[in-house]
């Protein structure tokens, strides 16, 4: 519930959603820690957005109006998030400074890149990673000819 105003970029056509018991909790989470904006509130939904363009929604659970995998809340089991970040070391510092929780230490991964994780206010967790970069290029993906979603 942090009131900065970013400068955020286009909103991507998909995103994640959570439905939470916790509604204020997580607002204030991945917005004060995370550095999520938010682009729209309202007393049972929000949409957040980060600088990097990646977006969460989340909603209030058992709202009326909903559709029923949409009502009883997440309890953190089968679901992580994942946010890159360009000093990892720097980021597990500044979490832990502000007394955030960490459910894995920072840790070396495969390729020369870093990472650890803290869990939500829904036990979700969230990895934090700095992956190595080789040289800048980007990654190739194979994408259906047919891709209807495509933009």
């Amino acid at each position: 519930m942090n009131n900065d105003t970013y400068l955020l970029p286009p909103l991507a056509p998909f995103f994640t959603g959570i439905v939470t018991a916790r509604f204020f909790e997580t607002w204030d989470f991945y917005t004060t820690h995370l550095a999520f904006g938010t682009v729209h509130e309202s007393n049972r939904e929000l949409r957040l957005v980060h600088i990097s363009g990646v977006q969460l929604a989340v909603l209030r659970e058992e709202t009326d109006g909903q559709p029923e995998e949409l009502v009883s809340a997440t309890r953190g089991r089968g679901l992580w998030l994942a946010l890159d970040v360009s000093d990892a070391g720097a980021e597990y510092a500044r979490l832990s400074a502000a007394g955030v929780e960490m459910a894995w230490p920072l840790e070396r991964i495969e390729g020369g890149g870093r990472r650890f994780a803290v869990r939500d206010p829904n036990g979700i967790l969230v990895i934090i990673a700095q992956r190595a970069r080789a040289g800048g290029e980007g990654r190739a993906a194979r994408v259906s000819e047919e891709a209807p979603l495509a933009g």
